[in-house]
């Protein structure tokens, strides 16, 4: 076993002294010292810890002192509830007016009359005309308000009333 031993230190000695030619042996590497990164974060998540402990307290106590004040008997609710009484006037109060009678109620609003439809265009077609009222797209049977579409030429249309009256708009207007 010896021999063993003997064969590895000698080997490990030639190792160290056969450097190949032109190179020089690289420098240890130092230890670089602790970036920002290295302190920042336990420091941001320690703010964040004395932050949230700060801010349950905090709400602890306000709820604490809420309770204690609408709890009866306690000086908190005794203050809470004291009522200032004004010191005596000595005028004597003034003599009340008489009483005025109240206005008659308002006669109920008359209903407006909702605005008349306005013709804006027509496209004209045999088989299925169509019109622009008020800026909707009317065919044939359709409603508008109160209106229902009677008939569409190529100048007018004719709108019919609920009650059976009929109405005509006309381009030229």
């Amino acid at each position: 076993m010896s021999r063993i031993n003997d064969a590895l230190q000698r080997a490990r000695q030639a190792q160290r002294k056969t450097t190949p030619p032109g190179l020089t042996p690289l420098p240890p590497v130092a230890p670089k010292p602790g970036n920002v990164v290295g302190w920042l974060l336990p420091g941001v998540i320690g703010f964040l810890i004395v932050t949230a402990f700060l801010s349950i307290g905090l709400a602890l106590a306000t709820r604490t002192a809420i309770k204690a004040a609408s709890q009866p008997g306690t000086l908190a609710a005794q203050e809470a509830n004291r009522v200032v009484t004004p010191a005596a006037d000595p005028t004597p109060p003034a003599p009340s007016a008489p009483p005025v009678p109240a206005p008659a109620p308002a006669p109920p609003p008359t209903p407006l009359k909702p605005p008349e439809p306005k013709l804006q265009g027509i496209v004209y077609a045999t088989t299925r005309p169509w019109a622009i009222v008020d800026g909707q797209t009317v065919r044939v049977g359709d409603r508008l308000g109160e209106y229902r579409v009677k008939a569409i030429s190529p100048r007018d249309i004719t709108l019919e009333q609920p009650d059976g009256l009929q109405k005509k708009l006309s381009l030229n207007k």
